[in-house]
């Protein structure tokens, strides 16, 4: 049996919509509830170790103020968690002109669960889209890498931009710095987009994108979400996409590697 990792973009249990489209209203305290218990299913039923999450709320009015990283944590039985922070106002006022359809106080980010204690390393809140009136960046959220140590591996978790393709480019060459920098021994996460690094990167680390497309459930159409590997510490066993529905509107991504024998007595343990 290898390390199970799985990374998943669980767009704050909303399902489908969850970026406010259309007609986006606000689902029962129910409806959220299922899908946190869904999902913290599905993690615990894949024997996944570490679980890199996307867009988990945790005090939001949209999704009626539950921490859901908490409650992952507690119905998954990854107990070891570590939160991100990249969105924090008081009030979005959106969609739409109506107040009572606005996502109102958003406090949402990333976060890390884990069968190991984690030690937190750094957190990069990265660049807004620089074309962005500033009005409205003051309301967008930043996009972030998340980097932890747990269960003796230093880990990047990442959500890159998804509507500006010049500051996605500008954050896949923050990425190949922090790569180059933190040298992680696994980085996953919602690239938004195919996964690049730097070709003098290659060599050390290998790119693995989900074998199939992602987004948007049930019928997927791209291949958004993925790892990239350090050679030198994992072997590949199997990369697969488990068939979640549309508790999210991404599908997960789960990778089991087998770590390297000769690298676990000199890697750093918390």
């Amino acid at each position: 049996m290898g390390l199970k990792i799985l990374t998943w973009n669980i767009s704050y249990a909303h399902g489908n919509g969850s970026e406010g489209a259309s007609g986006w209203r606000r689902h029962p305290a129910l409806h959220y509830e299922n899908a946190l218990s869904a999902m913290a299913t599905l993690i615990r039923n894949t024997g996944t170790d570490i679980a890199l999450l996307q867009e988990v709320d945790f005090d939001s009015s949209r999704s009626h103020r539950r921490n859901q990283l908490d409650t992952l944590a507690r119905r998954s039985g990854l107990l070891h968690r570590a939160p991100c922070v990249s969105w924090n106002l008081p009030w979005v006022p959106y969609p739409g002109l109506n107040p009572l359809n606005h996502f109102g106080k958003v406090r949402s980010g990333g976060g890390i669960l884990s069968r190991f204690p984690i030690r937190n390393v750094q957190t990069d809140l990265l660049p807004k889209p620089r074309e962005n009136p500033e009005w409205y960046n003051r309301l967008y959220l930043h996009r972030y890498f998340q980097i932890v140590e747990t269960g003796g591996l230093r880990i990047l978790n990442l959500h890159l931009e998804a509507f500006s393709q010049e500051n996605r480019t500008l954050q896949l060459m923050r990425l190949d710095e922090r790569m180059r920098d933190l040298s992680p021994d696994i980085c996953g996460g919602d690239f938004n987009g195919s996964i690049g690094i730097d070709e003098r990167l290659q060599s050390e680390f290998e790119i693995l994108p989900a074998p199939g497309p992602t987004f948007p459930t049930p019928e997927a159409r791209d291949r958004l979400d993925g790892f990239i590997l350090k050679k030198s510490r994992f072997k590949p066993l199997r990369v697969e996409i488990p068939d979640t529905g549309t508790f999210s509107d991404h599908f997960p991504v789960l990778i089991e590697v087998d770590e390297s024998e000769k690298n676990r007595s000199s890697s750093p343990r918390v």
